[in-house]
């Protein structure tokens, strides 16, 4: 039949404009990340951190600066933990190579700025501020100031 790839095409295109839209507009509407997500920023568990460097040595553009210290129990200690996103090719590597899965992505993918310094995250400080928020507002739920529910 002559014009058949015409009608064929013509179809597809009719299912697709009365169809579901496969866009969303993006500053209003956001899509959710999933679990699998590889961007933003790296999120530091300090509590299980060792200290060990390997995520820092398996990184291939060396994007991840730590300093470690000794304490009196010849423990490592981190003093700091900078992750420069500007020069992270985001392959994982610096995940799978930590011994205690210390590393996660954050689930931002909203990481534009307008100078480079700004694209260095002090992995330490984030991880520092973050448990003192989720200890004063534990510390609100146990004194009765937030009603849960």
């Amino acid at each position: 039949m002559f014009g058949k790839g015409l009608l064929t095409g013509m179809l597809i295109t009719l299912k697709r404009f009365f169809g579901r839209p496969n866009t969303v507009q993006y500053p209003d509407e956001r899509l959710p990340m999933t679990a699998r997500f590889r961007g933003g920023a790296l999120t530091l568990d300090i509590n299980s951190c060792i200290a060990c460097g390997l995520c820092a040595m398996a990184c291939p553009n060396q994007a991840i600066g730590l300093a470690t210290t000794v304490d009196e129990s010849k423990k490592k200690r981190l003093t700091s933990y900078i992750h420069y996103t500007g020069l992270c090719l985001y392959c994982n590597l610096c995940l799978e190579a930590c011994p205690v899965k210390a590393l996660t992505w954050d689930q931002n993918y909203e990481a534009a700025c307008y100078l480079r310094q700004n694209l260095d995250v002090d992995c330490l400080a984030v991880a520092r501020r973050r448990l003192a928020l989720s200890a004063a507002a534990e510390s609100a739920l146990t004194e009765g100031r937030i009603v849960s529910g």
